[in-house]
């Protein structure tokens, strides 16, 4: 029997393997994916899968939904992405990470069908590996429901692979990726509404962008499927620095004080899609329980999302990547603070709308640190995004830092009588995971 050590060599050197493996490019994937799933034997058929798509809110709604079916006695397995703290992290099991071990060993199981099938191991990249190993590992611990969250997109994500799922749920979309999904919120709709499939229902939220709403409704009307997305009246609204409750009302469903383990304004839509679901859910006759969904929602973990690092000084990380990501954050902070002077720790990715971006955020700034994300390919060097504020708001106290270690005790050692946020892209907020800071709230 293999040590912890030898299994932790091997996993790395697997993972080592992936990304050295083809990088997906314009080519739609999804058919071969197919053939091996189904060369696989369906795994994705031998459990309820509920399928997630959209530009915000995927983990979030993902994760609330979990901790719903979890709370009712449901095994719950949960496929998310990008990961924050490890890779390992994607991939879970009534919130428990998978193993190294059950990692390779779902790995070896899928091997040699793609060998069978002709195919090179490093032509699957690493994404798709993460979504087969995902396929086998929930069917192997025989799970109840899986929810997958599309990556990128919907229609050449991997994920889109499977049979048709029970639900599909859109949460909002908004504008990012646009080099790959198009540059416009219609263009980008339709390429997430392509995981719709017959014979199965989908939610989403009154609040979506027109032009979205009308593509998703173009789609699941020609797949004839049933797209619920009710008007929902919210009131008695509190938001804390660690929870938000309110009362929610619409044609499905009346919650009167219902309280969330996260925060944020912007959780507030991502709850009344969750319940929705679970609405939804319950019509096709799903045991969920009030008591189940009550201390679901109270059980909810998802580091990162406007998660507070710390009471004194006030210190949140949010992984806010996008113009409305971003806007949502900044939202939030001042539901907190109406009139924040916040210290921001800004990393951002070249490739994103980054002055749009920051045309969110410079009105709330006191000073702001910038940093360069670990990503070289697609970092923005801290001092271009400096430079990039500068000319923006001239009045803003900015500094370029050499890494994010600098960034962080130089804010802490800095007199500051507003929040500190930590932001920018996903890449930033793992950078504090690295260095030991708490990212569980």
């Amino acid at each position: 029997m293999a040590t912890e050590a030898e299994i932790h060599a091997l996993y790395t050197k697997l993972i080592d393997q992936f990304n050295q493996s083809r990088l997906v490019g314009d080519t739609n994937r999804v058919p071969l994916l197919k053939k091996i799933v189904a060369a696989l034997g369906h795994p994705d058929q031998t459990y309820h899968v509920i399928h997630i798509a959209g530009t915000n809110g995927k983990g979030s709604t993902g994760a609330m939904l979990g901790a719903v079916l979890e709370q009712q006695g449901y095994r719950v397995g949960r496929f998310s992405s990008p990961a924050i703290l490890n890779d390992r992290e994607q991939i879970q099991l009534n919130h428990k990470w998978i193993s190294e071990a059950a990692f390779i060993d779902s790995y070896e199981e899928i091997k040699p069908v793609v060998t069978r099938l002709g195919l090179p191991l490093d032509g699957v990249s690493i994404f798709e590996w993460q979504f087969l190993v995902t396929l086998i590992w929930f069917k192997n611990q025989r799970v109840d429901y899986a929810i997958l969250e599309a990556g990128l997109g919907g229609l050449t994500d991997a994920t889109n692979a499977i049979s048709a799922p029970q639900l599909t749920i859109f949460t909002k979309i908004a504008m990012d990726h646009m080099a790959i999904l198009g540059d416009t919120i219609t263009k980008i709709a339709t390429q997430k509404s392509k995981i719709i499939k017959p014979v199965t229902t989908a939610v989403t939220l009154a609040a979506q962008p027109a032009d979205a709403m009308r593509v998703l409704q173009a789609e699941a009307d020609r797949q004839g499927v049933s797209l619920s997305a009710p008007e929902t009246r919210v009131t008695d609204v509190t938001i804390a620095p660690t929870w938000i409750e309110a009362t929610l009302q619409n044609t499905l469903f009346s919650w009167v004080g219902l309280r969330v383990n996260v925060t944020g304004t912007f959780q507030l839509q991502n709850l009344t899609l969750i319940l929705t679901a679970i609405a939804e859910l319950r019509r096709q006759h799903v045991v969920i329980t009030d008591e189940a969904v009550r201390n679901g929602l109270q059980h909810v973990h998802l580091p990162g999302r406007f998660t507070q690092l710390s009471a004194s000084p006030l210190t949140f990380a949010d992984v806010a990547h996008n113009p409305d990501g971003m806007a949502a954050l900044v939202q939030s902070i001042q539901a907190i603070d109406p009139e924040p002077n916040v210290t921001w720790i800004l990393g951002v990715l070249a490739d994103k709308a980054v002055t749009p971006m920051l045309t969110s955020l410079l009105p709330t700034a006191k000073a702001v640190y910038t940093v360069t994300p670990d990503n070289p390919a697609r970092a923005l060097p801290a001092q271009q995004l400096a430079a990039d504020i500068a000319t923006l708001n001239p009045n803003v106290s900015v500094q370029a830092m050499p890494d994010m270690p600098t960034a962080w005790q130089t804010v802490h050692q800095t007199a500051t009588d507003g929040p500190i946020v930590v932001s920018g892209s996903f890449y930033v907020v793992r950078e504090l995971a690295e260095m030991g800071v708490k990212l569980d709230g």
